[in-house]
């Protein structure tokens, strides 16, 4: 959550000007004396109290037509296009009452936040981001909102607080993604039990996450040993490359895979298949790409929970029902199918 003095060292480093300052602490809720010790007075002081959380939904209720900017994290695999093409084909259903657009922010943070101050700029009514890192963002978080700008979150989350620091958190229960794989490969394997693991971007929610969840309950199992963890990136290219040093260094004890991610699964397995590993081998994923999910009914792969990159009709639903005056929840829960064998195959059209 953003905190005044966050505030203050986004003031003296020059990220926020005197206007946005002033703003920003009055949506905390700081005193108008205290922004004034911080300002050494001023008459623009009064700014403080005109954009808190109410004024900035009654400022929109009253327009008609609305522009939305959708800062993107990153294009590096088919879950990232299928959540943009989700958000631009909705929005531009409705583009008599909507005027959308969208960045890149290309897997850099930087760039995320320069592409967020770019919608700030543009004074765009709405801002969707998917933030790439937790932490990073918070600072261009606390300008849209100096800026009267109510911000969403989706898929990933940042480090502020919901219905403080932006409007909600649109997305999938990560924790429980990671707990669910955890729990089938407790009921389904026996004996003991050595593991790598392919985590996801560093820094990014879903690989924070979906590790704990899944530690949560298999760190409890004492026959579950783990060999070796390692970034992925989320890439098949990535997931190919750490496997393959697994592959190098542990070789026939590895008999469990676990991937935060499909595409790191994907290229799991062909590192398996080029290394000529034919012992069985468990595997556990999350996403829910329809190819995965005919491996999950074809048996290569045992466990694959579903992350679903479909926003866009969500997405949409929650801003309408926050502009139409409706109490938005903190968290609005996406819900997911677990695939495994037995239910995989009337399953693939879930998938993308």
């Amino acid at each position: 959550m953003v905190q005044f003095n966050d505030l203050e060292d986004l003031l003296k480093r020059g990220n926020l000007n005197r206007g946005e300052f002033i703003r920003a602490a009055g949506m905390l809720g700081v005193s108008l004396s205290a922004v004034g010790a911080v300002l050494n007075g001023g008459a623009d002081i009064v700014e403080a109290a005109t954009c808190g959380p109410a004024a900035m939904r009654s400022r929109l209720t009253k327009k008609a037509h609305f522009k939305v900017g959708f800062a993107q994290s990153e294009l590096t695999n088919p879950w990232r296009t299928a959540e943009t093409n989700s958000m631009q084909s909705v929005f531009q259903q409705h583009k008599n009452r909507f005027s959308y657009s969208w960045n890149n922010a290309y897997s850099s943070t930087n760039k995320q936040v320069s592409n967020v101050e770019d919608f700030i700029a543009q004074k765009v009514d709405i801002i969707v981001v998917t933030p790439l890192q937790q932490d990073p963002l918070r600072a261009a978080t606390a300008k849209a909102l100096a800026a009267c700008i109510p911000v969403f979150e989706i898929d990933r989350e940042s480090s502020g607080k919901a219905g403080t620091d932006f409007v909600t958190f649109i997305g999938s229960d990560f924790v429980g993604q990671g707990k669910k794989v955890a729990r089938w490969m407790v009921a389904n394997t026996k004996g003991p039990i050595n593991y790598v693991e392919l985590y996801g971007t560093t820094g990014a929610t879903p690989a924070i996450l979906r590790r704990k969840g899944f530690h949560d309950v298999i760190d409890k199992q004492s026959r579950f040993h783990l060999l070796a963890g390692q970034d992925g990136n989320f890439t098949l290219a990535g997931g190919k490359q750490v496997m393959q040093n697994f592959i190098s260094k542990y070789g026939q004890k590895i008999d469990m895979v676990y991937s935060h991610n499909d595409d790191m699964a994907f290229g799991a397995l062909q590192a398996l298949k080029s290394a000529g590993i034919t012992k069985k081998v468990f595997i556990g994923t999350i996403d829910g790409q329809k190819k995965m999910i005919q491996d999950v009914a074809a048996g290569l792969v045992s466990v694959c929970v579903q992350s679903d990159p479909r926003f866009g009709p969500i997405t949409f639903q929650t801003i309408n029902n926050y502009l139409a005056g409706q109490k938005i929840p903190q968290w609005v829960v996406v819900h997911d199918h677990t695939y495994i064998k037995q239910n995989a195959a009337s399953l693939v059209n879930t998938g993308f």
